[in-house]
């Protein structure tokens, strides 16, 4: 058949209407195509306009210290991969070092990430080093009971960086630090002058007066009230510039890992001076005996967390040397003959060495007053039960060095023991002294007689009779 007689009968098999009807059918075909994908190319992925928005939330309690430093850096990265759309940080601080909180407004300022500062919850404050934190975050909140101010910089002992390095270091250190407080207000459009006077007058403002003054952005009881009134703040600056999406967020809490907590608790200058102390205690023990093994690993691993807390304190190293100075001298008075002078002196070195431990001098270090100050819990009783421990130990190793040699012949003469065979002139067994002997005597004993040692000549005792017991 030719392809014309097959196109007459196909045309002659399908009905008129129906032929008709064709053109306007692919036509629509063609017209709901066009339309789905106008619609799909408009409109936006389903799965992240659905996904509700999270924030993470960080606490910062406490002195700020390198420990805090880790923490944070930590969080602001998981903020950043975890696509969250805000980092809170919950913040309650008296203060901290000056390294350190440089070191945290340097990443707040970097981030992508906007970051969220609550000074909460209720009578929290953001004293000192929290200022500087709190002015360089996106978005600064206070609870209505928080207090947000004195920046002065101050020694770790409380003191005046004056009476510490003078005052021309002390005005340095002022104007550096005043200097830094009016950039960081003035990169978040916040109160510059009022930054200022935070560190050179030391002042302080409750949370509503922060808000008129323009320290503070909002003022809200908890956090979900701070997240409501954050909402749709603008945040970032030039292009990156954008509204905040953080109402009912979802609040994701970030929980410190194991070595940021350890480094938060090895942060109290205590815990690191007992640490110290217990170390080389530990240390002295297995010298004065030796193959305990026990005494030696487990100061030795105190030892070790001590240094590991010396990462974040500051510590005075002629302080170090005084504890070790005074160990040595309590370990020399079981060896040598000094009536007693060597242990007082170690002792005395204990005590100094643990009052000058950490370093509360070096200027512009600490902004919290006390912050490093040591309890007198540790300087006295600590050092003073630690030298009485090891001057009793020394007294008896010298007690002991110093008994008469109890051991070989001349320690077996007076030893009293049993006949364990009849001994006479001629020879016989005793035991003396868990050990097994040959034995005679100038009068006859029967065995199992107490005997008492008078001689000894070579690998035979001269025992005489003694009543049991007694030797």
């Amino acid at each position: 058949m030719r392809l014309g007689e097959i196109a007459r009968a196909t045309r002659s098999a399908v009905p008129r209407r129906a032929r008709a009807a064709l053109p306007l059918l692919c036509a629509g075909l063609l017209a709901a195509g066009a339309a789905a994908r106008a619609t799909g190319a408009a409109a936006p992925p389903a799965s992240p306009a659905a996904r509700p928005a999270r924030v993470l939330s960080a606490t910062v309690k406490g002195p700020i210290t390198g420990g805090t430093v880790e923490y944070l850096e930590a969080a602001l990265a998981r903020a950043r991969t975890g696509a969250f759309a805000a980092l809170v940080v919950t913040l309650d601080t008296p203060g901290g070092q000056l390294d350190a909180t440089r070191e945290i407004v340097q990443a707040m300022l970097a981030t992508e990430v906007p970051v969220i500062v609550w000074v909460g919850p209720a009578g929290a404050r953001a004293g000192s080093a929290g200022v500087f934190l709190t002015l360089a975050a996106d978005v600064a909140a206070m609870h209505p009971t928080s207090n947000i101010g004195a920046a002065h910089p101050v020694t770790g002992a409380g003191r005046d960086v004056a009476e510490e390095a003078g005052k021309d270091m002390a005005k340095k250190v002022e104007n550096d630090t005043a200097a830094f407080a009016r950039s960081v207000a003035a990169a978040r459009g916040r109160n510059a002058d009022w930054a200022e006077k935070a560190v050179r007058e030391s002042v302080s403002v409750t949370a509503e007066e922060a808000l008129r003054l323009k320290v503070a952005d909002l003022v809200a009881a908890d956090l979900s009230e701070v997240l409501a009134k954050a909402d749709g703040r603008k945040v970032g600056q030039g292009a990156s510039a954008r509204a905040l999406r953080v109402a009912g967020a979802a609040i994701e809490p970030y929980e410190p890992t194991v070595r940021q907590r350890l480094l938060g608790f090895l942060a109290d200058p205590n815990v690191m001076a007992i640490l110290m102390l217990v170390g080389m205690l530990g240390i002295a023990v297995e010298f004065y005996h030796p193959g305990m093994i026990f005494p030696g690993a487990a100061g030795g691993f105190c030892l070790f967390l001590a240094f590991l807390a010396m990462r974040v304190i500051p510590v005075n190293v002629g302080a170090v040397i005084l504890l070790l100075t005074g160990v040595g001298l309590l370990v020399a008075e079981a060896y040598v003959t000094a009536h007693g002078l060597a242990g007082l002196a170690g002792a005395a070195c204990l005590v100094l060495g643990t009052l000058f431990f950490v370093n509360t001098s070096a200027p512009g270090d600490w902004f919290d007053p006390g912050a490093l100050r040591l309890s007198p819990w540790v300087i006295w009783p600590t050092p003073a039960a630690l030298a009485v421990l090891l001057a009793f130990m020394a007294w008896n190793i010298a007690r002991v060095r110093r008994a008469p040699l109890r051991l070989g012949a001349p320690g077996l003469v007076g030893a009293a023991g049993e006949a364990l065979s009849e001994i006479g002139p001629a020879a016989g067994e005793a035991f003396v002294h868990g050990e097994y002997w040959q034995a005679r005597s100038a009068a006859p004993i029967p065995s199992g007689a107490a005997v008492r040692v008078v001689a000894v000549e070579g690998l035979t005792v001269t025992v005489v009779a003694a009543a049991p017991g007694k030797g």
